[in-house]
């Protein structure tokens, strides 16, 4: 480097060290190679030069919430030449006095050497130091004063919603060619945009526009904006558009619609599909239909109610999911056949204007099993097992069956399933040779094949009791012909459960007789079939008997009632108790006693049962008067052991189909100390289809202890962002009713927790159905109506139950509902919300103050 060169930079780093304004300074390094060797080279030496400045870019030492500065450091090498891309770690003397604008206190220099840093004031006030510094160890620092941010006040959202059209112009006139794009803008209290809030869009009025996508609901982006469009409804006039935040804030503007203008015209071309041409018969699937409408030019048609129907013998049922077309030209409806296990094919038929179209669904999987020896010694009588099972292989209870035999003779040509799902018949072999048994039932059809021999072949010394499980059984079969003992044939012996001890092919005695030894691990029954064939495979003869093995040890015992929800005044529910053992095996004669927890004077008879095969022993219990929810508990214990048992729990109401429940937003003032919530309560039965004059109950309680159920102490404050009054949450303390029994307890524990005597938080308020009308109109709906103090508004959550008769699987309905308050009382300023009950402390031990 030039003489001159090195004295103008020298200069140059004078001038920055000494230089006003900024007041920073700088400290540059050269290492110099001073060895003797004279051949190596001169590291670089730079410049870390620190100045301050306010937003204008204007020289400012002086920090404040207000008056942000940046630390400005430029860094050059010892010609003064810029380095850029080069990284600056940024530290202050005290770190209360400031706060970096980004995570790690870092910025790297651009082409022209220059690193920025934003610096915010912090919580503390006074006079620092602030330095930046290279990785080289280059320095450079200046000075600053602080003044401390004020208290900061909790942030607050608000939005703001405006209507534009395709042209981003601001518009609220609403039509088939001017559709409208809501926009909401969500920012916080400094005017800060949100992202990745959701607001969900709704209307004064349905009918005068649809939004664009199927929730009504959008995110914000990066600027704070959620958009959704809007198009024209069927309907005209002026109505309003909110959009709401899950936290409540919200902002609604005006608009006009002039409604859509639909042409009538008649359908031209009508075609019915189905997504499936079969049905399972056990009514566990189903089979969409769907017609597709045109007109004369083939354009889909939108809007033409569209027929569905069966013939009324067909044992079907639809139901109309989509009675007119969509905008794809579709209406839809769901088949099903629920209650008919038959096999058989039905025609629907859908229908538009003066169109119709049809489709044939064949119903089909329900079969006839027989099951029986194979083989029958001429003149003998041998039982044999009908069953009738749906497409899922679920047994069809009372259904009668048709049978027939080519040359035997039958007990009965028709039997009945019964309760069991079986039937059985005897069947007297007549001719020798084979015959051919017939059943049939629900268009079903099975033939089984009987061999009917000369020879006497059958076991001879069936045990008469179950076998213990573990245990070794003799089974014996003889073998006779003409009266006299077949020796010395093999007979092969085969188990459906157990294993068989050596050979399961036995050489026939002296007396005909051929035995084995069975036992088997796992509970059930057995069939064993015994058999000779001749050197072709020919079955000679055959035989089929049955035994059971059972469990006998219990270890585990599993209660269940069916159904747990149940009318009061002497109906009944059943009470089934499963006993296995250490393996999981269902145990056979095992004693169970039934005992009732019940105040509503319910009562379960028998007291005890004997399991049976499935391991099952049942009784039944009979309600009393209405009890409170699942306060019925019946328990069911082994009497050898009573630690082995299990508890259900019932609740004494009434009982409907399926049955749904919800609620509005709105929430009325009946009194000027009362609020008054609706709630719909819509039953259905198991298609859908709405049930009417169905009696209902309905109840309110706190939310349960185990489903951490709790009341908020606390009290109100008016935001002035917000112009209204906010609630503030002390405490949150978990219900006194510990067992949820409704009574004050003072053991094992006190309950008592906060020392008032009473449980808290209780029951707070009255439901009742409106009009007093507690039975379901044509439509299947009931009204609820939840009456309660405003006191309790936000401080309170309750759990609305709705119980009703119903062969469905849901007899009841429940949610949980926090105690709302109207926005009159929260937006007026000059009168605060009712003071909250529970008080103010915030410790959950203490009496309200």
């Amino acid at each position: 480097m030039s003489t001159l060169a090195r004295t103008l930079s020298l200069i140059s780093a004078i001038f920055m060290l000494t230089a006003c304004g900024g007041g920073g300074s700088s400290v540059s390094r050269n290492d110099t190679d001073n060895g003797s060797g004279g051949g190596g080279s001169t590291p670089p030496s730079y410049t870390v030069s620190l100045s301050l400045e306010n937003e204008s870019g204007t020289s400012d030492n002086n920090l404040s919430e207000d008056n942000s500065l940046f630390a400005v450091a430029t860094v050059t090498d010892e010609d003064g030449t810029p380095l850029a891309d080069a990284l600056l770690t940024f530290t202050l003397s005290n770190d209360e006095l400031a706060e970096f604008g980004n995570d790690t206190g870092t910025a790297r220099t651009n082409t022209n050497g220059v690193a920025r840093l934003r610096l915010n004031a912090s919580t503390a006030s006074g006079d620092g130091e602030i330095t930046a510094a290279l990785s080289s160890g280059e320095t450079g620092r200046i000075t600053f004063s602080a003044t401390a941010v004020s208290t900061v006040v909790p942030t607050t959202i608000s939005v703001a919603l405006t209507l534009q059209n395709a042209a981003g112009e601001t518009d609220n006139s609403l039509s088939s060619s001017n559709s409208l794009v809501a926009l909401a803008t969500v920012t916080n209290s400094q005017g800060e945009p949100q992202a990745d809030l959701l607001l969900t869009f709704s209307l004064s009025n349905d009918d005068l526009a649809t939004f664009s996508n199927d929730t009504a609901t959008a995110l914000t982006n990066a600027d704070g904006i959620a958009s959704i469009g809007m198009s024209v409804g069927s309907a005209s006039g002026d109505g309003q558009v909110t959009a709401t935040l899950p936290t409540g804030e919200s902002d609604s503007t005006t608009f006009s619609s002039t409604g859509s203008t639909t042409v009538s015209e008649e359908p031209a071309f009508l075609e019915l599909f189905a997504n499936s041409i079969q049905l399972a018969s056990s009514g566990s699937d189903d089979v969409e239909l769907i017609a597709l409408v045109k007109n004369e030019q083939s354009v889909l048609m939108e809007g033409v109610e569209v027929s569905f129907s069966a013939a009324t013998g067909d044992g079907v049922e639809i139901q109309l999911t989509q009675p007119e077309t969509a905008a794809d030209g579709t209406a839809r409806a769901i088949l099903t056949s629920r209650n008919d296990k038959s096999n058989r094919t039905i025609t629907i038929t859908a229908g538009a204007g003066s169109l119709t179209q049809t489709v044939d669904i064949t119903i089909a999987g329900t079969e006839v099993t027989i099951n029986g020896a194979s083989s029958v010694i001429l003149n003998d009588s041998v039982d044999y097992t009908i069953r009738i099972q749906d497409s899922d292989g679920t047994s069809i209870l009372n259904q009668d069956v048709v049978l027939s035999a080519a040359s035997g003779t039958l007990s009965n040509t028709r039997v009945n399933t019964g309760a069991n799902g079986q039937a059985t018949v005897t069947y007297t072999a007549t001719t020798s040779g084979q015959d051919t048994i017939t059943a049939s039932a629900l268009n079903a059809e099975t033939s089984f094949n009987v061999q009917v021999q000369q020879d006497e072949f059958n076991f001879v010394n069936l045990p008469a009791q179950e076998v213990p499980l573990g245990q070794s059984q003799t089974i014996t079969v003889q073998w006779r012909q003409n009266n006299t003992p077949v020796v010395g044939q093999d007979v092969t012996f085969s188990a459906s459960r157990g294993q068989i001890a050596g050979n399961a092919t036995v050489t026939t005695d002296a007396e005909g007789q051929a035995s084995i030894e069975i036992s088997a691990n796992n509970a059930g029954i057995s069939a064993i079939t015994a058999s000779a064939s001749d050197g072709n495979g020919n079955v000679l003869v055959s035989a089929l008997a049955q035994i059971e093995f059972i469990a006998t040890t219990p270890h585990t015992l599993i209660a269940d009632a069916s159904p747990d929800i149940l009318g009061p005044d002497g109906q009944t529910s059943t009470i089934s108790a499963v006993v296995r053992d250490v393996n999981g095996n269902l145990v056979k004669n095992s004693v169970v006693n039934f005992t009732v927890s019940d105040v509503s004077t319910g009562f379960v008879s028998p007291s005890q049962a004997t399991t049976d095969s499935k391991g099952i022993a049942t009784t039944v219990f009979t309600s009393g008067s209405v009890s409170t929810l699942e306060s019925v508990v019946v328990t069911a214990f082994v009497a050898d052991d009573s630690a082995i048992d299990d508890q259900v729990t019932l609740t004494v109401g009434a009982r409907a189909f399926d049955i749904s429940l919800g609620t509005g937003n709105e929430i009325e003032e009946p009194t000027s100390t009362s609020y008054l919530k609706r709630f719909g309560v819509f039953v259905s039965d198991s298609a859908g289809q709405p049930v009417s004059g169905v009696s209902l109950t309905a109840s309110i309680a706190p939310v349960k202890y185990v489903d951490n159920g709790e009341y908020r102490t606390g009290f109100w404050l008016y935001n002035d962002d917000d112009s209204q009054w906010v609630a503030i949450v002390n405490q949150n303390c978990l219900t006194e009713d510990v067992n949820d029994n409704g009574i004050l307890d003072t053991t094992p524990t006190d309950e008592d927790t906060n020392g008032d005597d009473m449980l808290t938080p209780g029951l707070v308020g009255t439901i009742s159905f409106a009009n007093g009308s507690a039975v379901t109109d044509e439509n299947g709906y009931a009204e609820l109506e939840y009456r309660y103090p405003r006191s309790y508004a936000v401080w309170y959550d309750a759990v609305i139950s709705v119980f009703g008769q119903s062969t469905g699987s849901e007899a009841q309905a429940s949610m949980n509902y926090t105690l709302g308050i109207s926005a009159d009382d929260v937006t007026d300023e000059g009168s605060s919300p009712p003071a909250n009950p529970f008080g103010v402390t915030d410790q959950c031990t203490l009496v309200n103050p």
